[in-house]
């Protein structure tokens, strides 16, 4: 179980690599909007479009818990224990992967299963945007309101008022 718990904290932060990555490669793709649009108070958003928020949020959860599951299939299938998994993602982005204590077959295995990680990013991505975008809200809409929801308790404060009112 604390197995499954590790490999779910290194899968949250994978999806939420790939969302922001996504995010980002989107918006450096758009231009630049005007000035004060860029310049929109953090508590300007309407009940609607944090409605849009909430509703979104919840899909991507899916999204989620679906990329998990994938990601979760492809470590079993390439017989690569999670804690080496772990240890050698560390080497990795820490360019110390040939000196990574690993056996030739485990750093082959891992080779595999993130090249197979980086084959199922489009499939997230798409997933995600389709999750955000499904009732008419855009990617750039949901970055800043999750940009005000960080940075603002206003924000944080109406958001989580809504989903309590919705619980009842």
């Amino acid at each position: 179980m604390k197995n499954i718990n590790k490999l779910k904290e290194i899968i949250v932060a994978a999806c939420m690599v790939c969302l922001v990555s996504f995010t980002n490669s989107v918006f450096a793709q758009e231009a630049t909007p005007p000035e004060t649009e860029q310049q929109q108070p953090l508590a300007a958003f309407t009940d609607a479009e944090l409605q849009q928020f909430i509703d979104a949020n919840g899909r991507l959860m899916v999204v989620q818990e679906e990329s998990e599951k994938l990601m979760l299939s492809i470590l079993v299938e390439e017989k690569l224990d999670i804690n080496k998994f772990n240890e050698l993602a560390v080497a990795y982005q820490n360019h110390k992967f040939d000196e990574a204590d690993a056996t030739p077959e485990e750093k082959a295995a891992f080779n595999k299963i993130a090249q197979r990680l980086m084959e199922l990013q489009p499939v997230v991505q798409k997933g995600v945007q389709e999750a955000i975008e499904k009732d008419g809200m855009s990617l750039d809409k949901y970055e800043k309101i999750m940009i005000a929801y960080q940075e603002s308790p206003v924000i944080q404060a109406r958001i989580r008022s809504m989903i309590a009112v919705a619980d009842e």
